[in-house]
């Protein structure tokens, strides 16, 4: 009896309502990951309308979060200038203070801040996913890739903007075990789901 009542919910997994909860979750812990990790004020989620392009800025910062039901890439396009002020603001120094070596470290370690808050999200599910190294590449290495979007996959593309700067974000969702996704919820992510990190 148990089992055919486990069997019977597994059946009535609306995969669509997950589609939309698992990009809200993405959303959320990116979002909420760079307005913390970078001390922003006045952040804001904005909507992207030309989703069909592929270079959203000159460099992408990007990491894996993988387990046996799902693989979701994040990835933050950025320009230079725009992470040294970022950090510049982060660590409340003058943007001369900051090179471009330091930036780059700062978007690699957002990388890592943002996957494991996603990472924590997925946790609460119980759903067991691991992380991979940051990488840095230059934002023209994804028209590169542009030819072989997968439409089984889930891709979202959207911005967070402030006074100052903008920085565009993408996820690229591979959904292995869709019964594994019926506890995913959107939720309020404690603080030390993904701490603030350390920037040196």
């Amino acid at each position: 009896m148990g089992a055919e009542s486990a069997e019977a919910r597994k059946a009535v997994v609306d995969t669509s309502a997950v589609k939309e909860v698992l990009k809200q979750v993405i959303r959320h812990r990116v979002e909420n990951t760079i307005v913390r990790a970078s001390a922003l004020k006045d952040a804001k989620l904005q909507e992207v309308s030309n989703s069909d392009d592929f270079l959203y800025g000159h460099w992408m910062s990007l990491i894996l979060v993988s387990g046996s039901a799902i693989r979701v890439i994040l990835k933050i396009h950025f320009d230079t200038s725009t992470s040294r002020s970022m950090l510049a603001n982060k660590l409340k120094k003058k943007l001369d203070d900051i090179d471009d070596r330091m930036a780059m470290d700062h978007m690699r370690e957002m990388c890592n801040l943002m996957a494991g808050a996603l990472k924590a999200a997925f946790n609460n599910a119980g759903i067991i996913t691991g992380i991979s190294i940051p990488l840095v590449t230059s934002g023209f290495d994804e028209a590169v890739f542009s030819d072989k979007i997968d439409p089984r996959k889930i891709h979202d593309v959207w911005k967070i903007t402030w006074d100052s700067g903008e920085l565009a974000c993408s996820s690229v969702s591979d959904v292995l075990s869709w019964n594994d996704f019926a506890e995913l919820k959107v939720d309020e992510d404690k603080q030390d789901d993904e701490g603030d990190g350390e920037f040196l």
